[in-house]
């Protein structure tokens, strides 16, 4: 008897340390929590500027990333005057660089690369609270047919606003 109430009490000492670690190490699932202080609710993303080569492309990244936003629901979106977080953002690098051809010596392959510049402030702390540049690239195939390669370029550039956008959502809510 003595034995069997020396073991659960081990067991349940076993499970108790268990879930200490697991939850006092900061552990959680993406997209549940946040590590954003608790002052932080609300965030405004004026239309990016854009220094880039590349003319009017600022707006579709800027509308990708608000969408970012607005699908993982943590911080909601709102006027710049009303926000928590301020993110100004320029769009200062645009390149398209071919990186394969095929057998008859034309371009099989291209890649587009773009790199943001961030400057969030924290308008309640009166702070800034993250500047960073990021890059993101995304390849497309080209073909004969010029209004195909052109649509897998904007097909391509989509992408790598989406996926940029979901890296900025990471990168301020669950700060990595």
């Amino acid at each position: 008897m003595r034995k069997n109430l020396k073991r659960n009490w081990l067991t349940l000492f076993a499970i108790s340390c268990f879930f200490f670690l697991l939850y006092g190490c900061g552990y959680h699932l993406v997209g549940t929590g946040n590590n954003l202080p608790a002052h932080i609710k609300t965030i405004s993303i004026p239309v990016f500027k854009n220094t880039s080569s590349q003319p009017e492309i600022h707006r579709q990244l800027t509308s990708a990333i608000l969408q970012s936003f607005i699908s993982d629901g943590r911080l909601k979106i709102a006027k710049k005057e009303d926000a928590d977080l301020v993110m100004n953002g320029t769009l200062s690098y645009y390149n398209k660089r071919a990186v394969s051809f095929n057998s008859q010596d034309l371009v099989a392959d291209f890649i587009i690369e773009i790199e943001v510049e961030l400057k969030i402030i924290d308008q309640i702390k009166g702070k800034v609270f993250l500047k960073k540049k990021l890059k993101n690239q995304w390849d497309y195939k080209s073909n004969n047919d010029i209004a195909e390669t052109e649509t897998a370029r904007l097909e391509a550039l989509e992408q790598a606003y989406i996926d940029l956008g979901n890296r900025i959502v990471s990168l301020i809510i669950d700060q990595f």
